[in-house]
């Protein structure tokens, strides 16, 4: 029998949820809502399928869409059930 699968929660640092805001002010919010659904649910299923930026941290990239430019979204997984997510201050496009 198939096992189910398990989503984890998401968490957001203050950072992240602020520099989010302000890219989706800048750009389309449903283009930007589109995006991140679809790295949001990879993140959730299986994070340990993107490439590790440090030895905690991995990094999911979202392609362009029409006037939104790719951008980065930073994570660590806190536990089995949590992940958290944050930007990377340095760098705030892809």
């Amino acid at each position: 029998m198939a096992e189910t699968p398990r989503y984890r929660t998401l968490s957001e640092d203050e950072l992240y949820t602020a520099q989010l805001a302000d890219f989706m002010e800048r750009y389309s919010p449903e283009r930007v809502d589109a995006a991140l659904m679809g790295i949001y649910w990879g993140i959730c299923r299986n994070p340990s399928v993107y490439p590790q930026t440090t030895w905690n941290v991995r990094q999911a990239k979202s392609r362009s869409i029409g006037t939104v430019p790719a951008f980065k979204v930073l994570f660590q997984v806190q536990d089995e059930n949590t992940v958290r997510l944050f930007m990377d201050r340095r760098n705030q496009r892809a």
